[in-house]
């Protein structure tokens, strides 16, 4: 375990509102993984856009950044959040904290950083507070593969972050998998017959390019709404909202990975997957060589799968993910990803086995009653 630093350095804790400032507050994360040899820069100019209140998702959302400072330095960040739209959708005085990002041995520092935000959160009324989950601004933090590039989304934290959160009185509330499956001849023929089957059974299934990529969005869109609406820390999305972010991908192989599925005309499942985007968008060390089940132009991911409840236990996930998965493989791909699944999602667990998949990372969801 690392030391805390010293305690005569001079600990300020800031809330950034200038350019200048943000800017600063979105650069950490180049301190705190810069010397890997693979890993996901962030989006600044999408964080800036959230912190400027310009981001679409800023209508619901109250977000106040707060950064910690050693001696003029900013060593740690976070984002204290009230997100209506949440909090109206599960009737739960829950906060979040997004953003978290810390340098190495700064406990002191995280610690009085920390408090200030969880303080401004419990000052609006809210009763708890989670770090480590919020729909289309958080995910959870890695407890192995530590220094490995994770997934595409995925956190790939450094182990100090778990004493930071314990340390300011957190708890895990929930655990998360990330699975691989190996796109091997013989589990591709049996997604070949899963996808057989499924049209047997009269479900159609296409990629949103067959769809039209436009309406594939707004059709992703609605039944995710009605697939998660029960579904642990989801909250409701709009379709103003989701066009921004997805409209970009169309010219990618997102359009052909992503599928929708319909019976008797309506549709009732919809899949969002990627292609390895390591390659594009990582940060990797010239001389640096990827496990092949982590990137380099090898693995894609489905990042989201749902299914309405009316068509549950027909085999509708498990068509779409194959079809998914055949066509990563048709594009080269030698592994695919099935992530994020509760531990506790039995049934989307029993799926990734179906696909010949196995755990290949594991996280966690930090939470403190307040």
């Amino acid at each position: 375990m690392a030391n805390p630093k010293p305690t005569g350095d001079t600990i300020s804790v800031e809330q950034p509102t200038s350019r200048e400032q943000l800017d600063e507050f979105a650069r950490l994360p180049f301190q705190v993984y810069g010397a890997r040899n693979a890993w996901w820069p962030p989006d600044m100019h999408s964080e800036i856009d959230l912190l400027s209140r310009r981001s679409p998702l800023a209508a619901y959302l109250e977000v106040t950044p707060f950064c910690a400072r050693r001696a003029g330095r900013v060593v740690a960040r976070v984002s204290a959040v009230i997100n209506r739209r949440y909090i109206e959708h599960w009737n739960e005085q829950l906060g979040q904290l997004i953003h978290f990002e810390a340098l190495e041995g700064e406990d002191i520092a995280v610690a009085a950083m920390l408090d200030q935000a969880v303080q401004s959160i419990r000052q609006r009324g809210m009763r708890a507070v989670r770090s480590g989950f919020a729909a289309f601004l958080d995910y959870p933090y890695a407890i192995d593969n530590y220094g490995l590039l994770p997934s595409f989304l995925l956190r790939g934290n450094p182990p100090a972050y778990h004493r930071y959160f314990k340390q300011a009185g957190f708890v895990t509330e929930k655990g998360q998998l990330d699975y691989t499956a190996p796109l091997t001849p013989e589990i591709l023929a049996r997604y070949r017959r899963m996808a057989d089957a499924a049209g047997l059974a009269g479900i159609t299934i296409q990629s949103w390019r067959e769809f039209g990529f436009l309406a594939a969005i707004d059709a992703w869109t609605d039944v995710t709404n009605r697939a998660f609406d029960r579904h642990w820390g989801w909250n409701p999305v709009t379709r103003a909202e989701v066009r921004p972010m997805l409209t970009s991908l169309w010219e990618t192989p997102v359009a052909d990975l992503s599928m929708l599925a319909a019976i008797d005309g309506e549709c009732v499942g919809a899949v969002f997957s990627v292609p390895d985007f390591s390659t594009a968008l990582a940060r990797v060390r010239r001389a640096a060589r990827l496990d092949p089940e982590r990137g380099g132009g090898t693995r894609g991911a489905l990042i989201n799968v749902g299914v309405v409840a009316r068509a549950r236990g027909r085999g509708v996930a498990l068509a779409m993910a194959a079809r998914s998965f055949l066509a990563m493989a048709q594009r080269t791909m030698r592994f695919a990803g099935y992530t994020l699944v509760l531990d506790d999602n039995w049934a989307s667990r029993r799926t990734a086995l179906s696909l010949g998949a196995h755990v290949t990372g594991n996280f966690v969801t930090y939470r403190r009653d307040l």
